[in-house]
């Protein structure tokens, strides 16, 4: 499979543009209480800013680390959720706030990098300071039980045979997007409407009120709408196995691998000019909370990857992304796509 074949038939199905992204960022609030950074740092509470809903997968993990990181701070951190154009909403925010530590955020690499390759911006994800990354998620197809699907055979039949039309994605030329097109095109899911949602906890609320069928969801945030929910995942779209779903098909089963835009690491990241001490200490806490008996309990509980790598490993991941990424999109073609759903 060419893997340009991404942008083939990106048919009319989206109802907004990326464009304009300026126009919808909150330009006047500010995260954090404030603080000089330095040796007594920290000396007030801290912002995490997650840029997709409350109830997605990386605002779960945020939700699991964030206590424990606070033991080890000795101060407070607050969740500020920033959902809206995927992703890039909040990382832009992130991006002009003060480079002082008290404020910091999750970006999925290369999830981030996918959208921001898309928009016209006066700034580059290499502009931030890199803190750790905390795990690894990857997207599934999560599916209402009503439809009586058992794995990405039956869905792909219950598509082409026109028992089901519509098909969810996490935000208009986000990475899943993309996905569900490749989907589309070279795994036989012949959807009819590519319904768009802000991010995965939106998807999931979809699916288990059958607004649609079936749709895009991290392994994280689907573990937790299918235990005790008439949801079940289908096909994990990675190639890493997540313990949380051990039996379902996987999409190398029927195609090529899509982990170069399925798979993610959560990578905290930082304001440009953020100290490196300050930045330690924030990745310190985080490895805390990531190497805690709670959070062990919690992986395996869920079945969520939780990894921690730090601030080396982290810049190093975040250099090649992009190049990641043009080595499998043509992203010029994709752009003229969407600009073409607009008209």
């Amino acid at each position: 499979m060419d893997r340009r074949d991404v942008l083939k038939g990106m048919g009319a199905t989206a109802g907004i543009s990326l464009a304009g992204l300026a126009g919808c960022l909150d330009d006047g609030e500010t995260g954090g209480a404030g603080g000089d950074a330095g040796d007594d740092f920290p000396t007030d509470s801290v912002t995490w800013m997650i840029p997709w809903s409350e109830g997605g997968g990386t605002d779960a993990y945020a939700r699991q680390l964030a206590p424990l990181a606070e033991a080890e701070l000795g101060q407070s951190i607050e969740i500020d959720n920033r959902p809206g154009a995927a992703s890039l909403r909040g990382v832009e925010w992130l991006h002009g706030q003060d480079g002082d530590g008290y404020t910091f955020g999750t970006a999925n690499t290369p999830s981030w990098q996918f959208a921001w390759r898309l928009e016209d911006t006066d700034w580059e994800p290499t502009d931030f300071e890199p803190i750790a990354i905390s795990g690894i998620f990857g997207y599934t197809i999560i599916v209402n039980d009503e439809h009586d699907i058992d794995d990405y055979a039956d869905l792909r039949d219950a598509y082409q045979n026109g028992d089901l039309e519509n098909f969810a994605h996490q935000g208009v030329g986000h990475d899943s997007h993309a996905i569900s097109h490749l989907l589309r095109d070279d795994y036989g899911l012949e959807w009819e409407n590519a319904v768009s949602y802000d991010g995965g906890g939106e998807v999931n609320e979809a699916v288990l009120s059958d607004e649609v069928p079936a749709g895009i969801a991290t392994n994280t945030s689907a573990a937790d709408i299918v235990d005790g929910n008439d949801v079940s995942a289908v096909v994990n779209l990675a190639d890493t196995e997540f313990d949380a779903f051990p039996e379902i098909d996987q999409i190398t089963d029927y195609g090529d691998s899509l982990a170069y835009i399925s798979e993610f690491r959560l990578t905290q990241i930082a304001p440009p000019g953020t100290p490196e001490d300050v930045r330690q200490e924030l990745a310190d806490a985080i490895e805390y909370a990531a190497t805690h008996e709670e959070t062990e309990e919690w992986q395996d509980e869920t079945g969520n990857i939780v990894e921690f790598r730090g601030l080396d490993e982290a810049e190093a991941d975040l250099d090649g992304a992009v190049d990641a990424l043009e080595d499998n999109v043509d992203f010029e073609a994709f752009q003229q796509q969407i600009e073409e759903e607009d008209e």
